[in-house]
């Protein structure tokens, strides 16, 4: 298999304690929300919502602080699943929902609004992307696959909430079956509203009008139940806190939102409403894992992770709007990852550099499955495990650099893509065809680009590595 991975340290071999038998492994994916919607994360300028579950997570588990997402929805769910960057699979925008041309076909219409809903903007908001975005093609080899190569079939695979992944070409309803998915409820883009939507169940589209992450978490749940002792893997997507905003029902809540009407504008006071489905979120999160009898909980990994930064409707500062969700600075790539479960060291946190490819190998390791045995020999992998630093936090960081990218019309828009890099310490990034380069040490939020006077020797150095990098990385991707 090839694997590429110029990385001057090589990774350690650690292992987690085994578990009572094979661990479950639970992957929960928040929409759109960054590091600064956390009080967790202490990086927000402004007051956090209440999150108690995604606070005990980070208590019993490892925080990364320096983990990079894609800077939009479906090229980060396509590392995910693949292990490998954007441009080798050609997902580089976030998939259409269009049904001409050469896109996803027609769904039918979404059921009638319940009449006492809370108000929700029209549309939604949500970008339909580049008409020529493609789907993750069916040819690749996909986490489910490779956990089922690897471990003689032993683990059955879930897929519940936004999938984002699918268009005509791959299979579209089909193509979480064809992921080797066992069991799939999700959404297949975006939805114009939280209480009236639809699902694909299984390759059929059902009509929904409960609230989505409560029918999600009560499908999780009865799933979670259903396997009793065998070994599971879970894709738990919430769309929360993606808009539209709105005012969730109001026993998700865990402050007093009082001062919202569920009748008004939200684009009126957007930062409110946004934290009021952020804590919706997380006690629906909150309620999947009260379900599991303790045996299996104490059995299970939780990762969870932002999909990408927060939207310019909801971002506060240090972050700002133009540098958020859609772009390559911190702001759009920066969010969170908190890992917990068996044998991880409880309450740590890591300043190692990861990247969302990353969690392919993870998940196979957590499984004790090896990455190298079950991978097709002609494929290129560029996900390396965070598993060592679930033993050990403080060890140094396996990976030199991380990278994210971001492209339209597939293949074709690559050349013409954004796209960072960073070190432990510097961060060149290119947005609208212009390069800039940042101190991160000095620097965090990009306020200061060193290329609008002349480096320094020694950040002449660090510049022109990066920029090596870069380009050696990105010559290394296919092209059909």
């Amino acid at each position: 298999m090839k694997r590429f991975r110029p990385l001057a340290a090589l990774m350690a071999i650690a292992w987690l304690p085994p578990a009572n038998g094979a661990p479950n492994i639970l992957l929960i994916l928040a929409d759109d929300m960054g590091v600064e919607a956390l009080s967790v994360y202490g990086v927000g300028q402004t007051s956090a919502p209440s999150t108690a579950t995604i606070d005990s997570l980070a208590e019993n588990g490892v925080l990364f602080r320096n983990f990079w997402s894609q800077p939009v929805c479906s090229p980060t769910r396509a590392t995910i699943m693949t292990g490998r960057y954007g441009f080798r699979t050609g997902v580089g925008r976030p998939i259409a929902p269009h049904v001409d041309g050469g896109g996803s076909g027609p769904l039918p219409p979404p059921p009638a609004r319940p009449a006492d809903a809370p108000w929700e903007p029209p549309g939604m908001g949500r970008n339909p992307g580049n008409p020529v975005s493609r789907g993750l093609p069916a040819t690749e080899f996909m986490l489910p696959m490779a956990l089922a190569a690897g471990a003689d079939n032993a683990y059955r695979a879930a897929a519940i909430g936004k999938w984002h992944m699918a268009d005509r070409d791959n299979g579209w309803l089909e193509h979480p079956r064809n992921a080797g998915i066992d069991f799939f409820s999700v959404i297949m883009h975006g939805e114009d509203s939280y209480f009236a939507w639809r699902k694909n169940l299984n390759g059929e589209i059902v009509p929904a009008t409960v609230h989505s992450a409560i029918d999600q978490t009560d499908t999780a749940i009865e799933w979670i139940a259903e396997r009793g002792n065998e070994p599971w893997f879970m894709w738990l997507s919430y769309i929360l806190p993606h808009t539209p905003l709105h005012l969730p029902p109001a026993e998700l809540l865990q402050s007093d939102f009082s001062d919202l009407s569920p009748t008004q504008d939200t684009s009126e006071n957007p930062i409110r409403y946004f934290h009021a489905m952020v804590e919706a979120m997380d006690s629906e999160i909150g309620r999947v894992l009260e379900s599991m009898p303790s045996e299996i909980r104490d059995n299970t990994y939780v990762i969870f992770i932002g999909d990408n930064g927060t939207t310019n409707s909801s971002v506060v500062a240090p972050f700002e709007r133009g540098r958020a969700k859609g772009t390559v600075y911190q702001g759009g790539v920066n969010v969170p990852l908190i890992v917990s479960g068996p044998g991880v060291e409880r309450g740590a946190t890591s300043q190692a550099l990861v990247n969302s490819v990353d969690l392919f190998a993870t998940v196979l390791d957590m499984a004790e499955i090896d990455v190298e045995a079950v991978m097709p020999d002609d494929v290129t992998i560029d996900a390396v495990s965070i598993v060592p630093y679930l033993v050990d936090p403080a060890i140094p960081s396996i990976r030199d650099w991380v990278y994210v990218d971001v492209f339209s019309g597939s293949f074709l828009g690559i050349e013409d893509a954004n796209y960072a890099m960073r070190n432990a310490r510097y961060k060149l990034l290119r947005h609208e065809g212009r390069h800039e380069f940042f101190d991160l040490s000095g620097d965090p939020f990009e306020r200061d680009n060193l290329l609008e006077r002349e480096l320094a020797p020694e950040q002449r150095s660090q510049y022109e590595d990066l920029l090596r990098r870069i380009q050696d990385l990105r010559a290394s991707g296919r092209r059909p």
